[in-house]
């Protein structure tokens, strides 16, 4: 066998599973998760049934790949050494507004996915997720940087962000008016979170330095 054919054969595969993946959000969006089925999903992709189940298993299963591929832009976007980037504060803001950017460019599908990401079991909260792990990890690069005070929780301020975000991502997709600009509440809701993180604790870390240079120039009456 050629590597020809066997490069070809592999592009064959992941063409379909790509015209799968489309087909089932894409009805996600339309009609909703509950009535998607796999016979549909295959119709739509010019499938047989039993072709779909060999790439998904379960419909859920595309859900939760829609979902990996927005936490790997996320990933990305918190790598990404942008020289418009001053600070991690910063990148941790940028990645949490491609995240927005993304949903906002397809709002209708955007929201059909949460829905359906509730529908087929996805965790709910923050500390269900693994998704909180990467702003953690973003905060302990810009602590080993100097960017965010060592006194930072990185564990706890990826918990408040990724609360933060999901308030903010629900009441988006209740707001069925478009009157709630996903990536402007965002970016307002960060904006008041990540310096009152960055004061206080960088209040506590300087306060015993103070404390000790009182001591040695403490004025007598």
């Amino acid at each position: 066998m050629s590597p020809t054919s066997v490069g070809r054969r592999e592009r064959k595969k992941l063409e379909t599973r790509e015209r799968i993946f489309d087909s089932g959000v894409a009805l996600f969006a339309t009609h909703g998760y509950d009535s998607t089925t796999m016979e549909q999903i295959g119709e739509r992709a010019d499938v047989s049934r039993a072709t779909v189940f060999n790439y998904y298993a379960r419909k859920e299963d595309i859900v939760f790949e829609w979902f990996g591929r927005l936490r790997a832009e996320f990933a990305k976007a918190l790598a990404e050494d942008d020289q418009h980037t001053v600070d991690s504060t910063s990148r941790v803001r940028r990645a949490f507004r491609v995240l927005a950017d993304l949903y906002e460019d397809d709002p209708a599908t955007g929201r059909a996915m949460v829905r359906a990401w509730q529908r087929a079991g996805g965790p709910l909260l923050a500390d269900e997720s693994d998704a909180p792990q990467l702003v953690a990890d973003s905060v302990r690069a810009g602590q080993r940087a100097g960017d965010i005070p060592r006194s930072v929780d990185p564990d706890r301020v990826a918990l408040i962000l990724f609360d933060a975000y999901l308030g903010v991502l629900y009441r988006w997709v209740l707001d069925e008016t478009d009157q709630l600009a996903l990536g402007e509440q965002l970016t307002a809701t960060l904006d008041l979170i990540l310096p009152a993180i960055i004061r206080t604790s960088s209040v506590d870390t300087n306060r015993p330095s103070r404390r000790r240079t009182g001591g040695k120039n403490r004025r007598t009456s």
